[in-house]
């Protein structure tokens, strides 16, 4: 799991920067036969450099047709596919997405915490959305960081 966090890092600061090339670079790397275990990270790369070119539907059936019943868990499914969505700008979805991967959830990976508020920041009106996504899951000091960082994200 080492190795897919690792990657899945690298490939969301990719996506982060909106390096499409290298995505796809990337996904083709992964995805070349030898990968063994890491199949789901070159569907994920390709998913995300779908999305920074704008291609929502192909992204996520990217992220589907690498889903396993052994990896990713639903928590990191659901979190995935929010952050396709909040590279194409939807991101009303991306924290209804959010909201499945966090609700319950003991600890949250740093990213899914940094995203909630990246959605309010761009669009103010989902604000309230994103509190309930932030109070839905995590550590308590998660949930009161994050929801300060959403509250803030408003201003």
């Amino acid at each position: 799991m080492a190795a897919r966090r690792g990657y899945g890092d690298e490939t969301w600061r990719l996506a982060a920067a909106r390096d499409s090339l290298a995505l796809h670079r990337a996904a083709d790397l992964l995805l070349d036969g030898d990968a063994g275990d890491l199949n789901y990270e070159g569907h994920r790369a390709r998913a995300f450099a779908l999305a920074v070119d704008g291609s929502v539907d192909a992204a996520l059936e990217q992220l589907n047709e690498g889903w396993t019943e052994e990896w990713p868990f639903p928590a990191a499914y659901a979190a995935d596919i929010a952050r396709v969505r909040f590279l194409v700008g939807d991101y009303a979805k991306a924290l209804d997405a959010l909201q499945l991967s966090v609700r319950g959830a003991d600890r949250l990976e740093p990213a899914v915490v940094e995203l909630t508020p990246e959605c309010v920041r761009r669009e103010k009106g989902l604000w309230r959305r994103g509190l309930r996504v932030a109070l839905s899951g995590g550590t308590a000091g998660q949930r009161l960081g994050t929801a300060l960082a959403v509250l803030g994200a408003r201003l």
